[in-house]
């Protein structure tokens, strides 16, 4: 039996029927605690390109929070962010950040090529399977990304487990455990961050100096969510993208032939991949005034939930949408966003992702399933926490 609840712990493996089910019984959902539900590709687009709808954190993540009532901590870092700033904030906060990471990726590629061969290498020298999230797709991205911002080897550990925290404090679905956790994870990596910024320049380096250095209309409280923000979005979604996307090329064995004959086919190839089963499967918004969508009038200060997973397997906008097809030439996906927020840190997503991939399948002959895979209980931030594999040594 299908659960007709994308939130349903069953559907973790394969959500992608229920998304199907709702799709097509009714796209345009109200749950059964007030926020909307929308599936259809065309709904999800109008929404995300649409001014009317707020991305605001305290209505997001704390839409029942009284006046009175203390803010949570990580709301209280997150709605300082690029992340959940509306315009015209919005741009004071992008402006600043894609400066500086665009710099930063001038050195990023080889940087990324050594660190994917350095974990290869490793991965071969390993007796028997390996695990591909644990041994290659979560410390590929921790590397780059702690090199990005100026933090040292020693502190990857530390800054890792916080971002896995506060990324699992934004979940729906998370229990008060998951919220208490988020919560002292930001207030650490707020601290951490503080101290990174009062050590001398020369020493801190990368993002974090040069946003010190030229913040613009930035304030130091900004500054830090942003780059907070940066590395928890970059760190999981990377790491997931990499996982859910070699699940999907040793399930679909013929493509991935093809992507190892063909490394230039990874430019379509991976916007097919992060289609097909891409790390971020919703966002949310909040009507500013009534709006309508799909036929349906919103009320203003409801909040809809964009299933991005489901608009990306709508069969209305894509040929074909549960067939992997890494030569797909047309895919406006939705797996980055759109509009005003669409992802910031989309092109180091595709660039670490692109490389990872083709380096990996390069270098391991005969890749393949060595078991089932578990996934995470996260509905938002889809990926895997334990992929086996084995190949040809």
């Amino acid at each position: 039996m299908i659960p007709a609840n994308p939130f349903d712990r069953r559907a973790r493996a394969d959500p992608y029927p229920v998304y199907q089910f709702m799709r097509t019984v009714e796209p345009v959902h109200k749950s059964p605690v007030g926020f909307w539900i929308l599936t259809r590709y065309a709904d999800c687009k109008v929404v995300l390109d649409d001014k009317r709808w707020s991305h605001s954190a305290d209505r997001i993540l704390e839409p029942g929070r009284g006046e009175l009532e203390p803010v949570d901590p990580t709301v209280r870092l997150l709605r300082a962010s690029v992340m959940f700033s509306d315009p015209p904030d919005h741009a004071r906060h992008r402006g600043p950040l894609e400066a500086v990471m665009k710099e930063a990726m001038q050195d990023i590629a080889p940087r990324a090529q050594q660190v994917a061969t350095d974990l290869v290498k490793l991965m071969r020298e390993k007796e028997k399977g390996v695990d591909l999230i644990r041994d290659y797709a979560a410390p590929l991205p921790l590397v780059v990304l702690a090199d990005m911002i100026g933090v040292p080897p020693a502190d990857r550990g530390k800054v890792q487990r916080w971002g896995r925290e506060l990324a699992s404090g934004l979940d729906p679905m998370v229990r008060s455990t998951g919220v208490v956790n988020a919560g002292a994870a930001a207030a650490a990596f707020v601290e951490y961050l503080l101290d990174r910024i009062g050590e001398d320049r020369d020493a801190t380096g990368g993002m974090l100096a040069e946003l010190v250095a030229n913040p613009g209309k930035l304030t130091t409280w900004e500054l830090i969510a942003d780059l907070t923000a940066f590395f928890v979005v970059g760190l999981e979604t990377t790491s997931n993208l990499i996982g859910n996307a070699m699940l999907a090329l040793m399930r679909n064995p013929g493509e991935m032939t093809k992507l190892r004959r063909r490394p230039a086919l990874i430019k379509t190839g991976l916007e097919e991949l992060v289609r097909f089963d891409g790390p971020i499967h919703l966002t949310a918004r909040v009507a500013d005034e009534d709006v309508e969508v799909g036929g349906t009038s919103v009320k203003a200060g409801e909040q809809a939930i964009l299933l991005l997973g489901a608009a990306n397997r709508d069969p209305a906008r894509f040929k074909e949408p549960d067939r992997l097809d890494l030569a797909r030439a047309v895919n406006p996906h939705l797996g980055f966003g759109a509009g005003v927020h669409a992802c910031f840190a989309a092109p180091l997503a595709r660039l670490l992702g692109a490389s990872a991939i083709n380096t990996l399948i390069a270098e391991l002959d005969g890749l393949e399933l060595a078991g089932d895979p578990t996934w995470n209980d996260s509905v938002t931030v889809r990926g895997l926490s334990h992929l086996p594999a084995t190949f040809r040594r």
